[in-house]
């Protein structure tokens, strides 16, 4: 049986959950809610079971603390380190 993978990250005024790895964040999420402050990515992860479906090999992740540009503010981050390094 496949691992179902969702992605919880911050979007608009609250969090949200996408279906997929990588999933296109600017789109509107599967499930969102307004109650959990952006300062709890934890808690937006544990609210992120709770409602998606049930799967015997469920994954929840929540990248860079449900950052959207989070990925590309650690690699602008990792060039600034790398040059001050030479």
């Amino acid at each position: 049986m496949d691992e179902q993978v969702w992605t919880v990250a911050w979007w608009g005024d609250g969090w949200g959950v996408w279906p997929g790895e990588t999933p296109d964040c600017t789109a509107p999420p599967a499930y969102a809610t307004g109650n959990i402050t952006h300062a709890a990515p934890e808690a937006a992860s544990h609210w992120a079971v709770g409602v998606v479906p049930p799967h015997p090999r469920l994954r929840v992740r929540c990248p860079y603390a449900g950052d959207p540009d989070g990925e590309a503010r650690f690699r602008a981050r990792a060039a600034r380190r790398r040059w001050w390094r030479r």
